[in-house]
């Protein structure tokens, strides 16, 4: 079937005439890349080995600046990555994980035929597999509040921060109409962030710089008194992930930029125009955005193997999910218990993309002909966590690197110095660097870039009647 190839080795030469192993993919974020790119890397020339990667968008999403995207800071394009650009080898299929079958190797994937906001059709597709990598990350978790998760924004996709950037400065052209109606006014301009995690108060620090800077240039006529940024934490400490010391600071630090803080407390009820505490207090608010934590998706909770509390799958020390040979889960889907602590390693990037290459390394030796079930030739995952940033406003941050302590400048540079050489092109990084050096000089505009689904022709004549109803003289 195939050419001989003398000058390729024993191993890699395809005349073995050796079967095509399938090694199947779920996912496109850090972790799902960073093993796409060590196995192509690996078996650039062997065509006995199929590489499929499957993943609801056709981008990797840089998620760290998504909250600069949310403020204008950085511009949307910059901080996504196609998902081809990295497939110099595998095949890749943009579709949605419907199911996973343990037992006869096969997972079933679907995705729309036609429009995607209205398709007419779906479609289905089965795909085999010898090795299946679980990298298909989490989701929001509302704690079972419906209501929450119908009126609260959310930070997590690209769409959540275009959606979101929009919102605020239509808040923010509401508010300006509003002079004679003090109350209503005060009302759109309170933005309540849930969360006290890095998530949370990221994106807190940039909607609150985006909101004071964009009244201070664009509308004269609002209060700065009238603004509450709001942050609402179910514990008494923000940050806790990096330091208690640091925590403290970036709390001060925020407070001095005008954010308030109500500690202590969870958010048990919304409705468009309120958020309501589990004290009792009732806040008058038509945005309130949700950063208080997340959880695998419902496929994953529900997959035939053993879970941790979270619902997360729990692995071995090889990453491999107990029971199935050749099957592997990383990133924020997966438990994997720290060795040195005895409990389970954080969802974050950091520890994501070290786990893709200790489990690419064992696919590699598996495939190699070496024994599975020999742990000799198997690799462990133990990492140390180098350190944990975040980036509280602008040029400030908080950092603990290899125990070391930074705040300040210094924490926020090493972020954005971090980061930046993250970004996994060349080109994102100049036009990043571009976007950055920009603010320097501009503040953030204001337009607002709105999407609609259908024609909705002449509304005016659909509520005339309320409108009139409401009318009110602006500037009388």
């Amino acid at each position: 079937m195939f050419k001989p190839d003398k000058s390729k080795s024993k191993e890699d030469d395809p005349t073995n005439q050796l079967p095509v192993k399938k090694v199947l993919i779920l996912g496109g974020g850090f972790a799902g890349i960073e093993v796409l790119k060590r196995l192509q890397k690996k078996f650039k020339s062997r065509e006995d080995i199929e590489i499929t990667l499957v993943s609801k968008d056709n981008f990797l999403l840089f998620t760290p600046m998504l909250p600069e995207v949310a403020s204008g800071m950085i511009e949307t394009r910059h901080i996504v990555t196609p998902v081809r650009e990295f497939c110099k080898k595998a095949k890749f299929y943009e579709a949605t994980v419907e199911s996973i079958n343990f037992r006869n190797n096969q997972v079933a994937i679907t995705h729309s035929i036609g429009r995607q906001s209205s398709p007419s059709d779906w479609d289905q597709h089965i795909l085999k597999y010898d090795y299946l990598v679980i990298a298909l990350g989490s989701q929001n978790n509302f704690f079972g509040m419906s209501d929450v998760q119908k009126h609260a924004f959310t930070m997590t996709s690209i769409g959540d921060a275009i959606t979101l950037r929009n919102h605020v400065i239509n808040i923010l052209e509401q508010a300006n109409l509003e002079e004679h109606n003090m109350n209503l006014r005060k009302d759109l301009l309170t933005f309540i962030v849930v969360g006290g995690g890095f998530n949370g108060i990221e994106t807190v620090g940039e909607v609150n710089h985006f909101v004071r800077d964009s009244i201070k240039k664009y509308y004269k006529n609002i209060l700065m008194t009238d603004v509450r940024i709001l942050l609402i934490s179910a514990s008494d400490k923000i940050l806790e992930q990096v330091d208690e010391q640091l925590g403290e600071y970036a709390l001060e630090k925020l407070k001095q930029s005008g954010v308030e803080f109500i500690m202590k407390r969870h958010v048990k009820e919304a409705t468009p125009t309120s958020a309501s505490l589990d004290d009792g207090t009732k806040i008058n608010t038509y945005t309130l955005i949700w950063s208080a934590g997340v959880t695998p998706s419902k496929l994953i909770k529900e997959l035939d193997c053993e879970h941790d509390r979270g619902h997360r799958i729990i692995t071995n020390q090889y990453l491999e999910v107990p029971g199935y040979e050749g099957v592997y889960a990383i990133g924020d889907c997966a438990s994997i218990t720290n060795p040195e602590t005895g409990e389970p390693y954080p969802p974050t990037a950091q520890h994501a993309i070290p786990e893709a290459k200790t489990a690419a390394k064992n696919i590699i030796n598996s495939i190699k002909k070496r024994k599975a079930s020999d742990d000799s030739n198997r690799e462990k995952f133990n990492y140390k966590t180098k350190g944990m940033m975040a980036q509280i406003g602008k040029r400030t941050g908080v950092a603990t690197l290899f125990g070391t302590k930074v705040r300040g400048f210094a924490a926020w540079w090493l972020w954005r110095t971090y980061y930046l050489a993250q970004l996994p092109t060349t080109q994102k990084k100049l036009k990043v660097m571009g976007d950055w050096t920009s603010d320097l000089f501009f503040r953030p505009d204001v337009a607002m870039i709105k999407r609609r689904e259908m024609d909705i022709g002449n509304d005016e004549s659909a509520h005339s009647e309320k409108k009139q109803s409401k009318e009110t003289s602006i500037g009388a």
